[in-house]
């Protein structure tokens, strides 16, 4: 059993080094060259070895992690994509989902937060739910397209009832702010994109957390997408996957990022990895 596990260890290692360390290293070549640039109080090691904790994790209802699930070249991916949005797993601001043998890095809305306020000048957010019953109406300033809410009064006995829609207000830099809006009709929507089609426990239980989180992540989403181009290296396809649904034990919301982002070479797939189960779980 000794010599098993050993076996395990260091083969866990080889992967780590074979994986990690080359992301890392490529990450540095870009860096050096010109081609990406990172922010100044970012640790891509850090959120690597961040990430590598994530990836020996044995995800809910699956037997492997991830590292035996998927291709080591779309881990490699992953990790440049997430290294490359300046984002940390440690933080929850982004997911690794498994969609068959290729991992994804995925968004989520504490994510979508910190690169509004990085690069879409996100002073602060804030969303509410609208309750059936509520008192609420909207403008539209007629130079700007911007949304303002006009009023929105509610009570106790509406809190809990059936949700009708919710909103994000966001606050930028220069003072200036304006409203995302959305029927509960386009959350639904919006939900229906995932595997769980919005009926997962939840969404069940705690809707009133995940249309606060769908508006917001909507609404960072124009702030990012309408930054210059320093702010993301990366291509965003984030409308065709709705990622609150993908993995809702992860709480993942919608709006997932997809696609290949680099191909990094010398990766070898073929390689089967044995990873040692850990008899604890680490506090990570």
């Amino acid at each position: 059993m000794t010599n098993v596990n050993e076996k395990n260890v260091a083969k866990t290692v080889s992967f780590k080094e074979e994986t990690i360390n080359h992301v890392l290293t490529k990450i540095n070549d870009l860096i050096g060259s010109g081609q990406l640039v990172l922010q100044p109080n970012y640790s891509a090691a850090n959120a690597l070895q961040s990430a590598w904790f994530k990836l020996i994790e044995i995800p809910k209802g699956k037997d492997k992690p991830l590292i035996e699930l998927c291709t080591k070249s779309s881990i490699a991916n992953a990790l440049f994509k997430m290294v490359a949005d300046g984002l940390n797993p440690g933080k929850n601001q982004v997911y690794f989902i498994p969609y068959g043998t290729k991992l994804e890095c995925q968004r989520s809305y504490q994510g979508s937060i910190a690169l509004a306020k990085r690069h879409g000048k996100l002073e602060k957010i804030a969303a509410n739910v609208i309750y059936e019953g509520d008192d609420f109406s909207f403008d539209i300033d007629i130079e700007s397209g911007c949304k303002k809410i006009k009023k929105h009064s509610s009570s106790i006995t509406n809190i809990g009832g059936k949700i009708i829609g919710a909103y994000a207000v966001c606050v930028l830099e220069d003072g200036t702010s304006f409203a995302e809006i959305m029927s509960i009709g386009q959350i639904q929507k919006a939900w229906e994109q995932g595997v769980m089609k919005g009926g997962s426990p939840a969404h069940k239980n705690f809707d009133d957390q995940m249309v606060k989180k769908t508006v917001i992540n909507r609404a960072c989403k124009t702030l990012i997408n309408s930054s210059d181009d320093t702010a993301l290296y990366t291509t965003d396809e984030s409308d065709n996957v709705d990622y609150i649904t993908n993995s809702v034990q992860a709480q993942i919301e919608e709006d997932a990022n997809k696609g290949d982002i680099i191909n990094i070479d010398n990766i070898d797939n073929s390689v089967e990895v044995e990873v040692i189960k850990l008899e604890e779980e680490p506090n990570y």
